[in-house]
């Protein structure tokens, strides 16, 4: 088999394969029946971008906010948990569910983490994906009221050796843009919030 023949299938088995993931379930409490305020607490962070968690946790705000849901303002949040000693977050896990609520007003935490936030671009194949996991935690109690995790990908298979390279390049050159506006893997991180936030229930 030729070279160039090889990396055609190969690259159309990866994607075969990303294709066929299915969604995870999605947990909803029976004692989940009004959010009322909500923090959105700092993401953790388990990918290697530094931009990726501040733009998607103001993605989750904003869809959070425009379906209705009575959030509270970020930087209220941060400053409030600051104050506390928590500016990251990983270092949520170790707070109580009802300390987090008491320093920021809320009554429910949406806990999320970047599980994943990356490109891959190697010509003839690449790929632009995000995957994220949230929580939604009632303060008073410190019960898990929803969870869920999804993802979405961009991606793109090419044959032809002049096509690899005009895709490479622009691929990069898409990157260095939104890097330096600071809203790294846009397309994928909108459409990966709005899926996330599609299996919360409308309990504002």
């Amino acid at each position: 088999m030729r070279r160039k023949s090889w990396l055609k299938v190969v690259a159309l088995a990866v994607v075969a394969g990303l294709v066929g993931c299915a969604p995870s379930q999605v947990y909803i409490s029976n004692q989940f029946t009004s959010a009322r305020k909500v923090a959105v607490l700092p993401m953790v962070n388990e990918s290697n971008d530094l931009d990726g968690p501040i733009f998607v946790r103001n993605l989750i705000h904003n869809q959070l906010e425009s379906r209705g849901f009575q959030v509270l303002p970020i930087n209220q949040v941060d400053a409030q948990l600051k104050e506390n000693g928590f500016s990251d977050g990983g270092q949520l896990k170790a707070a109580k569910a009802q300390d987090l609520g008491q320093y920021t007003g809320a009554d429910t935490l949406f806990y999320s983490a970047l599980e994943d936030f990356n490109y891959i671009n190697v010509g003839f194949y690449w790929q632009r994906h995000v995957k994220i996991s949230a929580k939604l935690v009632d303060v008073k109690t410190g019960e898990r009221l929803w969870e869920a995790e999804r993802d979405w990908a961009t991606r793109e298979v090419v044959a032809n050796t002049e096509q690899a390279k005009r895709q490479f390049a622009v691929q990069l050159a898409v990157k260095a843009v939104e890097k330096l506006a600071h809203v790294p893997l846009q397309a994928e991180s909108r459409v990966a919030v709005n899926r996330l936030l599609n299996t919360l229930p409308s309990r504002l």
